[in-house]
């Protein structure tokens, strides 16, 4: 389990041990989509998409699929009449461009993380409050995460009135 979802549980079975014993309605709430949701997550990512270091991965690694989709295309090309030695370069190619492509790729995603982490982070204590501020307000006597629920209709998800929330508390 990530330590996102770790983070994601532990906050919701804190809300969820006062809130469980009270009388209400029961929701469901997926904590992370709620967080990630907000203008602050969005102005972070925005923010790291316009990064020069993050850009120039990014262009990089539109440089290596466009360089991949040539080796195919030549490959399906001309392949049939390629000697042996030809054939062992073109697959050499392909390995060392898949290689750099899974790194550019491990690389701008551990980025992308890291930034959804810290949003994460910086709006765990903020989110508890709303929460518990919706949950009083609208006798939610159940919060559960919407990953455990098998079916819920779409009127008992609060992730987007709880990103709403958030999105307008100081």
């Amino acid at each position: 389990m990530s330590v996102t979802r770790k983070l994601c549980a532990a906050f919701l079975l804190s809300i969820l041990s006062a809130a469980s014993f009270a009388q209400g309605k029961v929701v469901i709430l997926d904590v992370q989509a709620a967080m990630l949701g907000t203008e602050l997550a969005k102005q972070n990512l925005t923010k790291l998409d316009k990064d020069p270091e993050y850009a120039a991965m990014k262009a990089k690694l539109d440089g290596l699929v466009a360089d991949m989709k040539n080796l195919q295309a030549a490959a399906e090309k001309d392949g049939m009449t390629w000697s042996a030695e030809e054939q062992a370069e073109h697959r050499k190619k392909v390995e060392y461009l898949r290689a750099d492509y899974e790194l550019a790729g491990k690389k701008l995603q551990a980025e992308r993380q890291a930034v959804m982490q810290r949003v994460m982070q910086d709006l765990t204590p903020k989110t508890r409050t709303v929460l518990e501020q919706l949950i009083a307000a609208d006798n939610i006597g159940l919060v559960l995460n919407s990953q455990a629920a098998i079916h819920a209709a779409p009127a008992f998800d609060i992730t987007q009135k709880l990103t709403d929330m958030l999105n307008k508390a100081k």
